[in-house]
């Protein structure tokens, strides 16, 4: 439960929390598993992932400032 709780916690630097930053997803504790899981087109899944990198770089230049 604690590796749980800090890796969906936010950020102060990137605004993201360290799951999402590094996966793309964010985290859920759900025993029961993922049901309804979001499958995207590779290549759409190639620029969702871009565009989050991008926010995130955007992000630390912000507070290196």
């Amino acid at each position: 439960m604690a590796k749980f709780s800090y890796k969906n916690m936010m950020h102060s630097t990137t605004q993201q929390t360290p799951i999402f930053a590094n996966h793309s997803l964010h985290p859920r504790f759900n025993i029961q598993g993922v049901n309804n899981a979001v499958n995207l087109v590779i290549e759409d899944r190639i620029a969702w992932l871009t565009d989050i990198q991008t926010q995130l770089v955007s992000n630390l230049e912000e507070a290196q400032r």
